[in-house]
């Protein structure tokens, strides 16, 4: 290995079903943590819901069913030592990362996978989290385990700087990275932060806080504007990238849902009363209902005119999901509240 080419030893990449849980649970692997994808995704509080209208972005209208905290809420449930950072300056962002794979520690970073020439992808899609294993300067390249792909992926050093930080997409990853302040191990029991990370996502879900249009309010928004989505100059898009975000990218066939039916599967191995208070059942049934509303936009998407029916139908389905989540986050403060 040349002098300016260093790759992390003994790195194994696993794929998985979404980015950001893939790279946790790679990353702790690699320290001696070895947890499945659903328990990292359930004890990073990760099931969520945002909307967003602008019509700067592209699409114009568009929502997503993950905290945008995840990451950092991971290490507060869990008192694991992994901080997520943003890093306002290109540079030292470059220097951070570098002095990390020096030390043999990979990095998670946040990414716009537009700009990933390796993700062969016209469209904008900020927050998709990979990991740095290595760089080689001769050839100016990093190489990235990423979610999908089984073998490590090279891009160029300018290719992951507008991809960390774009510089001409009004939504950015901001050099956002997992900086690790310590060994990477659970600081608690799992059965101490599964009832940490229960009552976090329902928190979040019912009580949202982020200044975001967030959470179980945010999803009756979306339920309430979706017959407005006909009049939208990019309705096909709108509605395809709403059907891409339930099953497709990185949302584990079910708009994240499936992951947390997991989560909670296995928690009731390690939680008393789990299975009977928060049965995994709920949450099939959940991811089960997104994926009809994925159906009615993949139709929506793929007609020459809009169908105004289909968001209107979109629309009532959304509000029931609503109800639905409301009523599982309830039982769920309700059942980890005390124990905190």
């Amino acid at each position: 290995m040349s002098p300016g080419r260093v790759i992390v030893d003994d790195y194994r990449h696993r794929t998985g079903e979404h980015c950001a849980s893939t790279a946790l649970r790679n990353i702790l692997a690699h320290q001696g943590t070895d947890l499945s994808e659903g328990m990292i995704f359930g004890l990073a509080s990760g099931l969520g819901f945002f909307y967003l209208c602008a019509e700067d972005t592209s699409p114009s209208r568009m929502f997503h069913g993950r905290t945008v905290t995840l990451e950092n809420d991971f290490g507060l449930n869990t008192g694991v030592a992994l901080v997520d950072r943003v890093e306002p300056s290109d540079e030292v962002a470059w220097k951070t990362l570098r002095d990390s794979i020096d030390r043999g520690q990979p990095v998670m970073v946040s990414t716009d996978t537009f700009y990933l020439g390796y993700q062969n992808t016209s469209s904008h899609f900020p927050g998709h989290r990979c990991v740095v294993v290595g760089y080689d300067d001769d050839s100016e390249t990093v190489f990235i385990a990423d979610r999908k792909f089984e073998e490590y992926q090279c891009c160029s050093y300018e290719e992951l700087k507008h991809a960390r930080n774009a510089p001409d997409y009004p939504m950015s990853s901001r050099n956002q990275y997992g900086e690790c302040k310590g060994p990477l191990a659970l600081g608690c029991r799992i059965r101490e932060a599964i009832p940490k990370a229960l009552e976090r996502n329902a928190r979040g879900m019912l009580e949202p806080d982020d200044g975001l249009p967030s959470g179980i309010p945010a999803m009756r928004e979306l339920a309430a504007e979706l017959p407005s989505w006909a009049a939208a100059q990019d309705w096909s898009w709108a509605a395809r990238f709403g059907y891409q975000v339930v099953i497709k990218r990185g949302a584990g066939g079910s708009f994240f849902r499936s992951l947390y039916a997991d989560f909670l599967r296995e928690s009731a191995l390690h939680v008393p009363g789990l299975s009977d208070a928060l049965p995994h059942s709920r949450m099939d049934e959940i991811a089960a209902g997104w994926c009809e509303v994925a159906a009615l936009l993949k139709d929506q998407s793929e007609r020459e005119s809009c169908e105004p029916s289909l968001f209107e139908e979109a629309g009532r389905c959304v509000a029931l999901l609503a109800d639905a989540e409301e009523g599982f986050f309830e039982d769920a403060l309700r059942f980890s509240g005390p124990r905190v």
